[in-house]
Formats: structure tokens, C-alpha cells, sequence
């Protein structure tokens, strides 16, 4: 059988599942004007603070990217583990988005609090200006909320805090770049370069609409507005320094809850640092989170892998959510078959100068 999608596969390709009922077919997601050299990247802080500044690092090696930047008024703010008060983080990322001079918006960090915000967010006005929105972990939240309240493509990579460590930005920057500034689609999704290994946990490819972020976070909006629907879609998982028993609990929550139920293939991402603590673990015998993948994804019997680079590794892709994809399990590779950004607008002539 062939899947549903944008152009025809092979005969090993599984087919998306479909319902009995009616379903309604969401428009195509509206996408941002792609970044040009010397674009402003506007920053803001929905979580958590940063306790180290290093800004000097940072502003050189994004603008080694090609990038501006222009901080939020409350940035450096801090009350406790959040970047500030709600309303005031709230604020800030609505001002930022709205500045003019701003072409995309990029997270300083993730950490906990956008839950806390995005409930005061004008998504009318956010969607009548697209820009470029990057971040990843706890920005999960804003994502989801982005992508069913405004219907816009957004990014899962790499926020300012990345780039505080230069030395770790051969994978990260020029995929950065890459996935903000042109018009063609990223293609395959390169491997992590010192660990290209990727498992094939269940064969088969797919084409679908590509979703996903931190699983924390996924499991955290069931019951929200701006709960999970992930029928005919391949999802992206990943999550950090959890021991395995707190992911199982993670993936039970949206089992029970049918969240997959229909899903057309699972990019399973590098999960750094779960693993069972060496002090104090929570149990004396644990299971490995690769245990946790075979008892509970891998009997879903979707084209599903294990282990690119698109999470809170060294490695780390930038990723559009809400374009169509092509996991093919058997080659242990997904593929964006369509690029987050469109053309700009022309930029408008400069006034001439000198004398007549």
C-alpha cells in the first residue's frame, strides 16, 4: 500500500491510518518570511532565567551567523526559576514579535514557565505578523500553541543560550542558517556527526506533517487548549536528564490518553542524559530507556527510529514544524520534503545619497 502524501512512494511505504468519522482537514499552516543576512533576531524569555550572562559570545557567534539582535526589555529579569513576572514576560514577547524592526524571534533559554504565559499571548496579532520563531524544551509549549492558535510554521532548534559555546556550533549553525534563510527544503536531517548511528526500531516510510517538541511538555497539554492531535502525523520525540521511569510514565500518560492512536511514524531523538542516576536512582533495578522504546512504541508497529540529533544533545538540528516530511525507517532517515519559510518582501531602495 502507498501512503497519503505529496507525491507517491515505494511499495514498501505504510499507508496513514484513517478514521471511520469525518474529519476536518486543517489548512495548510501559514509560513514566515525567510531570514536574509543581517536580519534582526528579536530575544525573548518565556521560562527560566539565565544565571551566567556570556552575551558577548553569544552576539559574535550569531552574528558570525549573519544575525542581529535586539534583546527584550525584560530579559535579564529573574524571579526565582522565571525570567521575570508573568505578565511581564508575557509582555515582552508580545512587543518583541510586534517591533517592526524585528524579522524572527529566537528563545534565550528553556527551562519551566511558558505554560504559565501562553494563555496571555494575542495570537489574532501574532498571526497577522509570521516571523521566524526558534527554540526548543520548555518552548515546546509555545510551539504547540503557535501552531493550533495562529496556524503558523515554527522552529524546534537552537536558542540563544546555545551559542554560548562556539566550539559546538559545526552542526548547529550551519543547519541554523540553512533552515531559516532559504526558500528549498532541508532534505534529509543530517545524523549527529560523532554518533551517526540511528536504529531502525520499526521499518516502513511515511510522508506526513512533521509535529513534535519535548515529550514533558507534549504530555503536559493533554487537556489544554492546545492539546496534542497527532492522527496521520509523524511525530518527533525527545526529552533530558530523566531517569527511564519517569519517560515510560511520560509515554503511558498519552497511550491511555489515544494521543497515538493513528500516528503515521515516530522519530525517536536523542534523549540525553536519560539514563538511571548514579546517585541515589529512583529504583535499585531499573529498565534502560531503550527497553522503555520496545515496550511501549515499538508495538505501535509505525516506521519509527531512534537517535538523530534534534534535541538537548551537542547536536543539535533545526527543525520546522508543520511541513511535510518523509521518515524512511528502513534508511534510518527522515527528510523535509518543504521548506518553513517563503520568499521576503523585496527590501524597500535606500534613499540616494549625495549631492545633485
Amino acid at each position: 500500500m502507498k501512503a497519503m502524501g505529496a507525491r507517491a512512494l515505494d511499495q514498501n511505504a505504510r499507508r496513514v491510518p484513517e478514521r471511520a468519522t469525518l474529519t476536518m482537514v486543517a489548512p495548510p499552516r501559514q509560513k514566515p518570511p525567510a531570514l536574509r543576512p543581517g536580519s534582526v533576531l528579536g530575544v525573548v524569555a518565556p521560562a527560566s532565567p539565565l544565571y551566567n550572562r556570556g552575551d558577548t559570545a553569544r552576539r559574535a557567534a550569531l552574528k558570525k551567523l549573519g544575525f542581529e539582535l535586539k534583546l527584550g526589555q525584560h530579559i535579564l529579569d529573574r524571579r526565582g526559576y522565571l525570567a521575570g513576572e508573568d505578565p511581564t514576560r508575557a509582555e515582552d514577547f508580545m512587543r518583541v514579535w510586534c517591533d517592526p524592526d524585528v524579522d524572527g524571534v529566537l528563545c534565550m533559554r528553556g527551562g519551566y514557565g511558558s505554560a504559565r504565559i501562553v494563555d496571555h499571548l494575542d495570537f489574532e496579532q501574532l498571526a497577522a505578523r509570521p516571523k521566524v520563531f526558534v527554540g526548543y524544551s520548555d518552548i515546546t509549549t509555545l510551539h504547540l500553541a503557535l501552531g493550533k492558535r495562529a496556524n503558523l510554521v515554527t522552529f524546534y532548534g537552537p536558542m540563544m543560550r546555545t551559542f554560548a559555546n562556539p566550539g559546538d556550533l559545526s552542526y548547529i549553525g550551519p543547519a541554523f542558517v540553512r533552515a531559516l534563510t532559504r526558500i528549498e527544503p532541508l532534505g534529509v536531517i543530517a545524523p549527529n556527526p560523532e554518533d551517526p548511528w540511528v536504529e531502525t526500531v520499526n521499518g516502513g516510510s511515511v510522508e506526513a506533517e512533521l509535529v513534535g517538541g519535548c515529550l514533558s511538555l507534549l504530555a503536559n497539554a493533554i487537556g489544554t487548549v492546545d492539546d496534542v492531535d497527532w492522527l496521520g502525523k509523524i511525530v518527533c520525540l525527545e526529552d533530558v536528564d530523566e531517569e527511564p521511569y519517569a519517560i515510560d510514565a511520560r509515554l503511558v500518560q498519552l497511550l491511555r490518553a489515544g494521543k497515538f492512536e493513528g500516528v503515521a511514524g515516530l522519530v525517536i531523538a536523542e534523549h540525553a542524559g536519560v539514563e538511571p542516576r548514579e546517585f541515589r536512582p529512583a529504583y535499585p533495578s531499573t529498565l534502560s530507556f531503550e527497553d522503555v522504546i520496545d515496550d511501549l512504541l515499538r508495538p505501535l508497529g509505525v516506521p519509527t527510529i531512534y537517535n538523530l540529533p534534534l534535541g538537548h544533545g551537542v547536536h543539535l538540528a533545526t527543525l520546522p514544524l508543520g511541513v511535510r516530511a518523509r521518515l524512511d525507517a528502513d534508511a534510518g532517515q527522515l527528510e523535509v520534503l518543504e521548506a518553513g519559510v517563503i520568499e521576503p518582501a523585496p527590501e524597500p531602495p535606500r534613499p540616494a545619497t549625495g549631492s545633485s
